[in-house]
C-alpha cells in the first residue's frame, strides 16, 4: 500500500512538472561566420549551443533554432581554423545575432573539394582524392583539360595518344583496369556525366574534351581510389575526373588572355642520308635502280615539316551579388601543326549563372558549353612516305601531271612524293558540340536540413568528316587503274541525364557526430546515327566539294548505323563525422545496363570507407606544434565497367562487300551474316582496397599523402577469335580472363617561402608512383578449352604480324618476341634467336622465331614509376614556374627501324626505298619483326613546360606578361621520334612531338 502511495505521489509530480518543461522558454541564434583574415564566409562550419547545432552555408550564415533562454556559449568549429567560443544571452522569443570570425590554422584542411553529388572538406575526405586549382595548372598551348593535370596528382598518367594539336589524350588512374573497354575515368563537368570513354560524346579524329574551353576551369578533382569514386557506380570502374567551371566574382569583372606561338619539330625518325641511300643501293639494288637515282640531296622529312604557329584569345565578364552570380565567356583558337596539312581552329561559347531564392532554400544553377572545332588533318602517307621516298630524288617534275617528283612507272611498291600527297589529298572534319545542365536545390520546409536536388543535363555533338584522294596522285594509279576516292561521314550523338536526390547534413540528435545522408536516382540515355559514304573510282573533276561519279566504273557504299544505350541507377551514401577525428562512409549504387542481356543487366556495387585522425588523440597532443595533422584512411569498394559497344550481347546482321558476293548462274547473290555472340557477357568488375595516410606538419607548410592499393579485375571483356565456319564469324566479344594492378603513391607539397609584402613566395610539390600489372587468369572461350594466351598488337607494315601478348603471369600487352642472338661483337646476328631451352641438337640458338616455341613475355610499354615536380616562385612582381616528368620502366617497340630498317626495302621494289639508319649496325636483309633488337627502354625525363610572367598595372587595372617554353627538353636513351609513343607502346612512325613557346598578355578590368 505504502508502494502504491510512493508511485501516486511520484506521477502527480511528473504531471505537474511536464508542461513546465514543455513550456520552457526558448529563442532563436543566428549569424554569420568569416575568415578573419579576408573576411570571406565560411561554409560547413559546425556551431552548437548546448545539445543544439548547425552548419553554416555557402554564405557562411546559420540559424539554431528551440535554444532554451539563459546565458550559454556559442561554439564554432572546422577543420583548418581555431575553434571558437563566444558567451550568449538568448531571451524567450527573441532571435539573438552573433558572428564570428575564425583564425586559419591549417588552410589547406578547409578547402572545399568537389565529391560525386556533393562537395567535402579535404580534411573530412575518406577516400584517396587529388584536387589541383587553376593557379597550379601546367601552361602554355593548352588545348585539353586533360593537359592541364598533367604530372600535378600521384597514381594519374596523361597520355598523349598522338601529337596532333587536339589529338586524342587519354587519363590512366592506377594503371589499365581493362584491355577492351575503355580504361579512361568518367568526366563529370558541373555535375554533367559526359557519359562512357574519353570524354563522353564522339570523335571524329579528336579529342572529345576539345570542347571544353581550359581557360573557363577553375579546378579539376581526381577520385583515384574506388571508394571515392564509387558513387558513379559502372562508370567508375576507372576513377573519376570532376571538373568545375569559373564562377561570377563580386563586381563586374572583366578578362581577356591571349597569346602567339611558335612550335618546332622535336626529333624525326633516322632515316639514311643521300649519300648513305646511295651507298646501300648500290651494294644491295640493281643496275637498274642504280639507274634510277638522282643526283639531288633532298630532306623529305623537311619538306612536310614547317613552323607551325598558332593564335588564342579568350574574353570573360563576371558579376556576383548576395543572391546571384553569372559568368559569360568566349574563346578563340587557331593552331597549326608542324605536319603541312594540320590545323585546329576552335571557338567555345560558355555562360554559367546561379541564383539563389526564397531566403537562400532554393538555389538554381546553369551551365552552358558550345563548340565549333574545324580540323584539317595531314593526308594519311604523308609521314610514312616521307621516311620511304629516296633522298636522291628531286621535289619537283614539271613533265608531270601535278608538277610532282615520282618514282618512273606505276609500281605497287614504290614510295611516293609526300608534298604531293600533302598538297592535293585532303582530310578535314567539323565538330559542332553543345553541352550543358540545369541543377535545383531546394531545402524543403517540413525537414529541417533535407535537400532535394534535381539535375537535368544534355550533350549534343554533330560532327562531319571527309576524306578525299584525287585520281591523279600518284598512291592512286599504281597498277593499271586509276582509283581516286571519297570518304564522307556525319555522325551524330545525343545524350541525356536526369538525376533527383535528396541530401540531409545535420548534427545527430540521438548521439555524437554529424552525419551526411544522400539518396537518389539516375537516368541516362544516348542515341547515335553514324552515316557512312565512300565512292571510288573517281574522274578527274571530281573534289572534295563535289563528287562525280562515272557510270559503270565508280563504286559507291553507303552504310547508316543507329544505335541506343540506356543506363538505370540508384544510389545511396551515408557520411559520419565525428569531431572530425573519427569519419566513415558507405556507399551502395545499383546499375541497369542495356549494353547487357536480360540475365546480366544489373550489378551493385557498394564501398566502405574509414578514417581516423590520429592528430587530435591525446598521445599525440604533445606533437601539436609540428604535428599539424595526421589521417589514416582505409576503404575497399566494388565497381564495374561497361565502357565497350552496343549490342554485344546479341547477333546483328552485316551484308557482305559487293566484291565478295557469290555467283548463282549469271546473278550474284550477296549474303546478311549474323555476328558470333556471346549473349551471357557479364559486366568487368574491380574489387579495390586502398590504405592511405595524409599528413601536415609545420601548421601545414608540408603537406603529403602516401597510399598503397590493390585492384582486381574479374570477368575482362576482349574480342577474341574463334572457329569462323562454326560461328560465322571469326571472332567474339566474351569475357576472358582477370587482372590485377597494385601500387603506391606519396604526394607533396612544401610551402619553401610565405612571400609577405610581394617577398619571395615559393612552393614545390612533388609526387611518385609505382603500379605493377599482371593478367592473372584467362578464361577458356567458344572453341577453345584451355587457352594460355591471346596475341594483340598489330604493327604497321608487319601484316598479320603481332608484337604483343595477353597471358597469364605477365602485364597486359606485354611484348611477345624472341630473344635476338648477337655475335662476339655486339651485333645481332640475322634471323638468329636463343631457345627458351636447348632443341633436340643442344643447341641454345634457332634459326627463324617461332612464336610458339620461342617467344616469351618480357616488358611492357606502362612504366613501373612515374614522378611529377612542380615549382612556383614569386618575387615582386615576377612568377617562375615549371614542370618536370619522368617514367621509369616503360618499353616501346620500335616499328619504325623494325619496319624500314632492313636492306629489303631496295631488294624487294622495283624502285628502291629508304632505310633507317639501324641498317647500318644490324645488317638486316630482311624484316625481323619478332625480334626483342626493337623493344628499346624509353624511359625519360621531359622538361614539360616553364613559364615566366611580370604583374603590373596598366591604366590601374592588372595586367601580366608572360611567356612560356613546352618540351624545351628532353632526356631519353629511346631512338625513336617520343618515348611516350601512344598508350599501347608502339612507335608506329608517329606524329612528331612539337617543341613550343608562347608569349600572352592577361589584363583584368573590374
Amino acid at each position: 500500500m505504502r508502494r502504491i502511495h510512493y508511485l501516486t505521489c511520484a506521477l502527480l509530480a511528473l504531471s505537474w512538472t511536464a508542461p513546465l518543461v514543455a513550456q520552457q522558454p526558448t529563442g532563436t541564434i543566428r549569424g554569420r561566420i568569416t575568415d578573419n583574415s579576408t573576411q570571406q564566409p565560411i561554409a560547413g562550419v559546425l556551431v552548437s549551443v548546448g545539445n543544439r547545432s548547425a552548419r553554416t552555408q555557402p554564405d557562411g550564415r546559420y540559424t539554431i533554432t528551440g535554444v532554451p533562454a539563459g546565458s550559454d556559449l556559442v561554439h564554432a568549429r572546422l577543420i583548418g581554423y581555431t575553434a571558437v567560443n563566444q558567451p550568449v544571452m538568448v531571451t524567450g522569443g527573441d532571435t539573438v545575432s552573433v558572428d564570428l570570425a575564425l583564425d586559419a590554422q591549417a588552410l589547406n584542411l578547409s578547402a572545399i573539394v568537389v565529391t560525386g553529388y556533393g562537395e567535402q572538406r579535404l580534411g573530412a575526405v575518406t577516400g584517396a582524392v587529388s584536387s589541383v586549382s587553376d593557379s597550379q595548372f601546367n601552361t602554355g598551348r593548352i588545348i585539353s583539360p586533360a593537359q592541364l593535370i598533367g604530372s600535378k596528382a600521384p597514381g594519374v598518367q596523361v597520355i598523349e595518344n598522338t601529337n596532333e594539336p587536339g589529338g586524342g589524350t587519354s587519363i590512366r588512374i592506377r594503371g589499365t583496369t581493362s584491355v577492351s573497354a575503355a580504361s579512361d575515368p568518367l568526366y563529370v563537368i558541373d555535375g554533367m556525366p559526359m557519359g562512357t570513354g574519353a570524354g563522353g560524346g564522339l570523335t571524329v579524329g579528336r579529342d572529345p574534351l576539345n570542347s571544353i574551353n581550359p581557360a573557363d576551369i577553375e579546378n579539376i578533382t581526381v577520385l583515384r581510389d574506388a571508394s571515392a569514386a564509387a558513387i558513379y557506380g559502372s562508370n567508375a570502374a576507372n576513377g573519376v575526373v570532376l571538373i568545375t567551371t569559373k564562377r561570377g566574382q563580386s563586381g563586374l569583372h572583366v578578362e581577356y588572355t591571349g597569346n602567339m606561338s611558335a612550335s618546332s619539330v622535336d626529333r624525326l625518325p633516322d632515316m639514311l642520308n643521300a649519300t648513305d641511300f646511295r651507298a646501300a643501293v648500290q651494294q644491295h639494288g640493281t643496275s637498274g635502280q642504280l639507274s634510277q637515282l638522282g643526283n639531288t640531296t633532298t630532306d623529305w622529312f623537311g619538306q612536310v615539316i614547317r613552323t607551325g604557329r598558332g593564335q588564342e584569345h579568350n574574353l570573360s565578364l563576371s558579376n556576383a551579388t548576395e543572391t546571384s552570380n553569372w559568368r559569360l565567356s568566349m574563346g578563340y583558337l587557331d593552331q597549326d601543326g608542324i605536319l603541312l596539312g594540320t590545323t585546329l581552329q576552335r571557338a567555345t561559347l560558355g555562360a554559367n549563372y546561379e541564383q539563389h531564392l526564397f531566403d537562400d532554400r532554393l538555389r538554381l544553377r546553369s551551365n552552358v558549353r558550345a563548340s565549333r572545332q574545324h580540323d584539317v588533318f595531314t593526308p594519311g602517307g604523308v609521314l610514312s612516305n616521307a621516311a620511304q621516298m629516296g633522298p636522291t630524288q628531286p621535289v619537283y617534275d614539271s613533265t608531270s601531271a601535278t608538277g610532282y617528283y615520282n618514282w618512273p612507272g606505276a609500281t605497287l611498291t614504290s614510295a611516293d612524293n609526300p608534298l604531293e600527297i600533302a598538297a592535293l589529298a585532303q582530310d578535314r572534319a567539323t565538330t559542332y558540340r553543345a553541352t550543358g545542365n540545369v541543377r535545383g536545390e531546394y531545402e524543403l520546409p517540413w525537414v529541417s536540413n533535407l535537400r532535394l536536388n534535381v539535375n537535368l543535363g544534355f550533350d549534343v555533338t554533330a560532327a562531319s568528316r571527309d576524306q578525299f584522294r584525287p585520281n591523279n596522285v600518284h598512291d592512286q594509279y599504281k597498277g593499271t587503274a586509276q582509283f581516286g576516292f571519297q570518304n564522307r561521314s556525319n555522325p551524330g550523338q545525343q545524350n541525356g541525364v536526369f538525376e533527383t536526390y535528396l541530401n540531409y547534413a545535420a548534427p545527430l540528435r540521438i548521439a555524437a557526430g554529424t552525419i551526411d545522408l544522400t539518396g537518389g536516382y539516375s537516368y541516362q540515355t544516348e542515341h547515335g546515327e553514324y552515316p557512312y559514304f565512300q565512292a571510288t573510282y573517281l574522274p578527274s573533276s571530281a573534289s572534295i566539294d563535289r563528287i562525280i561519279l562515272v557510270p559503270d566504273s565508280s563504286q559507291v557504299t553507303n552504310t547508316l548505323f543507329i544505335e541506343d544505350y540506356k543506363l538505370i541507377s540508384f544510389f545511396g551514401r551515408a557520411n559520419y563525422n565525428l569531431n572530425d577525428r573519427y569519419l566513415a562512409a558507405v556507399t551502395l549504387r545499383r546499375d541497369g545496363s542495356s549494353r547487357f542481356g536480360p540475365d546480366n543487366a544489373w550489378a551493385t556495387f557498394p564501398s566502405v570507407a574509414l578514417a581516423w585522425r590520429l592528430s587530435d588523440e591525446s598521445f599525440l597532443s604533445g606533437n601539436r606544434s609540428w604535428l599539424s595533422d595526421l589521417k589514416l584512411r582505409y576503404s575497399w569498394a566494388k565497381t564495374g565497367n561497361q565502357a565497350f559497344g552496343n549490342y554485344l550481347w546479341s547477333s546483328t546482321y552485316t551484308f557482305s562487300t559487293e566484291t565478295a558476293c557469290p555467283q548463282f548462274g549469271s546473278r550474284f547473290v550477296c549474303t546478311i551474316r549474323p555476328s558470333a555472340v556471346d549473349r551471357n557477357i557479364k559486366w568487368e568488375t574491380t574489387r579495390s582496397n586502398n590504405l592511405g595516410l595524409d599528413f601536415g606538419l609545420w601548421n601545414q607548410r608540408l603537406t603529403g599523402s602516401f597510399d598503397y592499393y590493390v585492384k582486381n579485375t574479374d570477368d575482362l571483356i576482349f574480342d577474341v577469335p574463334v572457329c569462323g565456319a562454326c560461328n560465322l564469324s571469326n571472332h567474339v566479344t566474351t569475357n576472358i580472363g582477370s587482372m590485377k594492378n597494385n601500387g603506391v603513391e606519396l604526394g607533396l607539397n612544401y610551402r619553401v617561402a610565405e612571400g609577405p609584402n610581394r617577398g619571395l613566395g615559393w612552393n614545390v610539390s612533388f609526387n611518385v608512383s609505382h603500379n605493377t600489372n599482371e593478367l592473372t587468369r584467362i578464361n577458356p572461350y567458344a572453341d577453345t578449352l584451355t587457352p594460355t594466351r591471346i596475341p594483340t598488337g598489330g604493327i604497321s607494315g608487319g601484316v598479320g604480324n603481332t608484337v604483343q601478348i595477353f597471358e597469364p603471369g605477365a602485364p597486359v600487352n606485354s611484348f611477345f618476341l624472341c630473344r635476338q642472338a648477337h655475335d662476339n661483337a655486339g651485333k645481332p646476328i640475322e634471323n638468329t634467336y636463343y631457345t627458351l631451352k636447348q632443341n633436340a641438337a643442344g643447341d641454345s640458338t634457332t634459326t627463324g622465331c617461332s612464336t610458339d616455341r620461342d617467344a616469351r613475355a618480357f616488358h611492357d610499354p606502362m612504366p613501373k614509376w612515374i614522378l611529377g615536380f612542380s615549382n612556383y616562385m614569386t618575387y615582386g612582381g615576377w612568377d617562375l614556374s615549371f614542370t618536370l616528368r619522368a617514367h621509369l620502366g616503360n618499353y616501346v617497340y620500335n616499328n619504325v627501324a623494325s619496319n624500314q630498317g632492313t636492306y629489303q626495302a631496295i631488294t624487294a621494289n622495283a624502285s628502291p626505298r629508304n632505310m633507317h639508319r639501324s641498317v647500318l649496325e644490324t645488317g638486316f636483309t630482311r624484316e625481323n619483326v619478332l625480334s626483342d633488337y626493337y623493344v628499346e627502354d624509353a624511359s625519360f625525363l621531359r622538361l614539360d613546360n616553364i613559364t615566366l610572367g611580370f604583374n603590373t598595372q596598366l591604366g590601374g587595372e592588372a595586367f601580366r606578361f608572360f611567356a612560356t617554353g613546352q618540351n624545351l627538353l628532353t632526356i631519353t636513351g629511346y631512338s625513336g621520334v617520343d618515348p611516350t609513343a601512344g598508350i599501347n607502346g608502339i612507335d608506329n612512325n608517329i606524329y612528331p612531338r612539337a617543341r613550343t613557346f608562347v608569349t600572352g598578355v592577361t589584363l583584368q578590368v573590374r
